[in-house]
């Protein structure tokens, strides 16, 4: 019985470290991850220590939630809604609220309602990586107010490991993803 359950357990590890599947052909962000399974509260502690190591927390940072998530497939069209983490990230002082910043042309700097500039934060599901660590795309873009000046064009996205449980993760890795 012993030998039955430690053949499973060696099966279950290899088919884990196995790498990306044919499914994951088209996969950009967390090839070869499943989601992990957090809960919102433990998602928005993820995102939240994954902004405040891109950013610089200070009185006049204003960062926005993006309606949308990455999408697990390159480019930036798509990805299931965030709604349910705007209130627990406003909680923690990471986000000011939401926005689906507009674009006048396709490189300008986009606009946000209201009268301040900042960064609309897009991120990615949180992927369960081996052992304590997950792993979550984050993707910034600069916005301008409405009207009046907007500052210069500036988007990023980061990939953050973090280790950690429920709410309480901090990051460990991080790489920078090459422009397109």
């Amino acid at each position: 019985m012993r030998v039955r359950a430690l053949a499973g357990l060696a099966a279950l590890a290899g088919a884990a470290c196995a790498g990306p599947s044919a499914d994951d052909a088209n996969v950009a962000r967390g090839r070869g991850l499943q989601p992990a399974k957090l809960g919102v509260a433990g998602e928005a502690a993820v995102i939240d220590a994954s902004a405040r190591a891109a950013f610089d927390f200070e009185p006049a940072l204003v960062l926005l939630l993006h309606p949308n998530r990455l999408p697990r497939t390159a480019g930036m069209a798509g990805g299931t809604a965030t709604g349910a983490l705007l209130a627990p990230l406003r909680a923690r002082g990471t986000v000011a609220g939401s926005c689906d910043p507009h674009h006048d042309m396709p490189r300008d700097t986009p606009s946000c309602g209201g009268m301040r500039a900042g960064y609309v934060i897009r991120p990615s599901e949180v992927f369960r990586m081996p052992g304590d660590t997950v792993e979550l795309w984050f993707a910034a873009e600069a916005f301008g107010p409405e009207r009046g000046k907007r500052p210069v064009a500036l988007r990023f996205e980061k990939i953050f490991q973090l280790v950690g449980r429920d709410e309480r993760w901090r990051v460990v890795r991080e790489a920078r993803v090459k422009g397109e």
